[in-house]
């Protein structure tokens, strides 16, 4: 049953990557792309589904065990490295089997956050599909193949528990999504493709000197006994027995946080945002919000809070949890500010994912699950409402709030489905945002009221912009670019199959979230633990241990 399910989840990676690269290899013509990419998206969706209602009969995670450990693991030999000797031996005194020196493993692997992950982005790559489906019209055959490719990647990266494969797989997702933005975009793609490269790969290099220094480290601290550095479970037990200096772990979590940071984007790292999100089509902005942000996040949950609960607990509240506060009401603000739909969730997504941070640096049980809760139900709210923006946007050629108004009477199904999932993204109790939004506030209330009470503003202010938006662009008389075309398709088929099971799921989630959170739990738990009580004591006390066995 295990090798049957490890098949399965590589090929969540395998199969968009193989059909994306034989497309760009292949000369076939725009519909035969566009069905073999949909039936390769919908493949990898039925593996998806396959490992959710398997994941049960995995070996259940042991109590009391490392913040990381998967319920299942894959290994595959990917590079070694044999050091020759350069002084002059015999043929007969050289060894015939050596060890080698540097070796790196395809050590892919499942546990409940990775799973969820990898539902999320088959599922929301198959609503950019067929939101694609009547828009693109040019060079359709590399389109597909840069969003199969993009979505093989995210799945990497989402089951990767090899540090250095983990941010092969971060950084690839950045080439499919450059050319998708600076290709399909909008008059601005270039600026906005290059700013959004620009920025996230010059986070991703401070990442990596993090990455290596963390590495040489661990190999060559013989106390850490680790066979294998670059495992991030090795690596959690290891560190948790014998932590790292505050001095080091400080140093580490700065430079790999700075890529993550960016990737959320954390304020004020958010600059390359907006535009990429206004510039990007439509498939391109759901899985940048839906997806590609959720990187950064997964990024502090899988590496920066297991490997340096320390830090985390001196620097990382204060400091992080301070950008998120900034980021809740800064976002909503300038939501609230502008005059195009598309900016406005731009702007939204900082906001929300201040939530997320917030709820992840509380520390406690109850912030990091309504954290994890948050890179959820954002990622379908918010794909969402990404998806409706570009339905309007293909009927009436304008977002310009000011050019709208009463589509409600022209768009009934379009309208409703617009304020259904207005209603999830401000976090209305009984669907899915109120879950994670509560639940990150309740965290940071017992970790620093301040931040709650002022984070608690910027749910005032979603339902501010939000409401507003909604009176004014679907309420109301009719405007301008309703008059200039009056006879539009309101809902169609494709659209209705790409932007329902995303409404489906906020609902499901909002009144009965206990299934998703008993798959995430024991994974979250075993990371909250590491925070129970006053860390700084805890790390005193090891590290003195430490030094009386050196």
């Amino acid at each position: 049953m295990t090798q049957a399910l490890g098949a399965t989840l590589i090929a969540t990676v395998v199969i968009p990557l193989v059909a994306g690269i034989v497309l760009l290899v292949a000369h076939w013509p725009g519909r035969i792309a566009r069905w073999l990419s949909l039936a390769a998206t919908i493949a990898t969706l039925v593996c998806s589904i396959v490992l959710a209602a398997s994941y049960e009969s995995l070996p259940a995670r042991t109590p009391q065990t490392s913040a990381v450990q998967p319920r299942m693991e894959l290994h595959y030999r990917w590079l070694n490295y044999i050091r020759q000797s350069s002084e002059k031996t015999k043929p007969e005194d050289v060894p015939t089997n050596r060890d080698p020196i540097v070796h790196l493993e395809f050590l892919l692997g499942l546990d409940g956050i990775s799973l969820s992950l990898i539902v999320l982005t088959s599922l929301l790559t198959f609503s950019a599909m067929l939101i694609s489906w009547s828009p693109i019209h040019d060079r359709e055959r590399e389109y597909y193949a840069a969003l199969l490719i993009l979505m093989g990647a995210l799945n990497g990266a989402f089951c990767s528990f090899d540090i250095v494969l983990f941010y092969v797989f971060f950084e690839f997702t950045l080439l499919p999504l450059f050319f998708l933005v600076g290709i399909w975009g909008g008059p601005q793609r270039r600026e906005a493709a290059v700013k959004f490269f620009l920025y996230t790969f010059a986070g991703s290099i401070i990442t990596l000197t993090g990455v290596a220094l963390l590495v040489i480290y661990a190999t060559n601290d013989p106390e850490l006994h680790l066979a294998y550095p670059f495992s991030i479970p090795a690596l959690a037990a290891a560190l948790e027995q014998h932590p790292l200096s505050l001095d080091l772990q400080r140093a580490l979590l700065l430079s790999i946080a700075v890529g993550f940071a960016v990737k959320v984007p954390l304020f004020p790292f958010h600059t390359w945002l907006p535009l990429a999100h206004t510039e990007a089509p439509t498939a391109g902005s759901v899985i940048l919000a839906g997806l590609l942000l959720k990187l950064g996040a997964y990024g502090f949950l899988r590496i920066c809070l297991p490997l340096f609960p320390d830090a985390c607990a001196e620097i990382g509240t204060p400091l992080i949890g301070l950008l998120a506060v900034i980021g809740v009401i800064y976002g909503a603000l300038c939501a609230y500010a502008q005059t195009d739909l598309k900016k406005l969730v731009a702007y939204s997504s900082i906001s929300h994912l201040g939530f997320c941070m917030l709820g992840m640096f509380a520390l406690n049980a109850e912030g990091i699950t309504g954290s994890f809760l948050q890179i959820i139900n954002h990622g379908l709210s918010t794909g969402a409402l990404f998806l409706l923006v570009g339905m309007v946007y293909e009927r009436y050629h304008t977002r310009e709030i000011s050019q709208l108004g009463g589509i409600a009477s022209k768009l009934p199904l379009i309208s409703a489905a617009m304020v259904f999932t207005c209603l999830a993204s401000m976090g209305l109790p009984g669907l899915n945002g109120f879950v994670g939004e509560f639940l990150s506030l309740v965290g940071m209330f017992k970790t620093n009221r301040t931040f709650a009470v002022v984070g608690t503003l910027g749910v005032i202010l979603a339902a501010l912009y939000l409401l507003s938006m909604l009176r004014r662009a679907f309420f109301g008389p009719v405007g301008e670019a309703p008059h200039h075309y009056p006879q539009v398709p309101d809902l169609r088929r494709a659209e209705g199959w790409a932007v329902v099971p995303l409404m489906a799921l906020c609902l499901a989630i909002g009144v009965y979230p206990k299934p998703l959170i008993d798959v995430v739990k024991p994974d979250l738990e075993a990371i909250a633990r590491l925070y129970d009580g006053h860390r700084p004591v805890q790390h005193e006390t090891a590290v003195a241990q430490r030094e009386v066995r050196r």
